[in-house]
């Protein structure tokens, strides 16, 4: 079985609560932060002890750290668990609160402004593309291949390449929207279990096309490249006109 993430799910009663429940997972850890002021690079308790003082799953302490992760507020280390980021104590305060301010789009939204963000920024990565910026991008795509390879999880590392490709186009504006709404996203999409093989290959050749369309730094095939990746999600769109 893999999990590709790919298939679209309504916004449901069920998904509201789910997005209440990961807010005050967001708030009880801000209020952890604030009691033990925590600073940059200190560590968070694991998964399992938060999940036990806040009496919620491990699967929403998870969801609500990859939300913090994904706004640069937590980063979480392979074997190190996650820990407080760079991020200065102001601005921390600052971005914590604009998370749990916002409202809940609807999926529809999130996926026309992905489709728009990334359309323009794939053009601008294979005009712009640095050293340091492919390499940042071949990773990101090493690390999705991995997890498809080997049957794990990958919905993650799916839309880190993606969320690399529009930091590639080194547009600040571009990247700092990204980053907004992929948490929602990631919210949104139903971690379909898949027996075929092929699809999930499928979406490998995709990611590898526009990577090597970004490399020859050829903008028109990036963007074709691009818009046959998004056929499910220009599908959706569609259908919900």
């Amino acid at each position: 079985m893999i999990e590709h993430g790919l298939k679209l799910l309504a916004v449901t009663s069920e998904k509201q609560t789910d997005t209440v429940i990961e807010n005050d997972v967001i708030a009880k850890i801000r209020g952890l932060i604030k009691k033990h002021n925590f600073e940059e690079g200190d560590r968070l308790p694991s998964e399992r002890k938060l999940s036990d003082k806040f009496g919620v799953t491990r699967n929403q302490i998870r969801a609500a750290i990859q939300k913090l992760e994904f706004y640069g507020i937590i980063e979480t280390m392979p074997q190190s668990g996650s820990m407080i980021s760079g991020m200065g104590v102001p601005s921390f305060k600052t971005v914590m609160t604009d998370v749990l301010d916002l409202d809940t789009p609807n999926f529809k939204s999130l996926i026309e402004s992905r489709v728009i963000i990334e359309s323009n920024a794939v053009q601008l990565a294979a005009a712009r593309c640095s050293e340091q910026s492919l390499v940042e991008l071949e990773k990101a795509h090493e690390n999705f291949v991995y997890r498809i390879v080997n049957g794990l999880p990958s919905l993650i590392e799916d839309i880190k390449f993606h969320l690399a490709i529009v930091k590639t186009s080194e547009n600040t504006v571009l990247y700092g929207l990204m980053k907004v709404i992929v948490p929602d996203i990631i919210g949104h999409f139903n971690k379909e279990q898949i027996c075929d093989r092929s699809q999930a290959l499928k979406l490998v050749q995709e990611h590898e096309d526009i990577l090597i369309a970004i490399k020859n730094k050829n903008p028109e095939k990036a963007s074709t490249a691009l818009r046959l990746h998004f056929r499910a999600l220009r599908d959706y769109i569609n259908k919900t006109n």
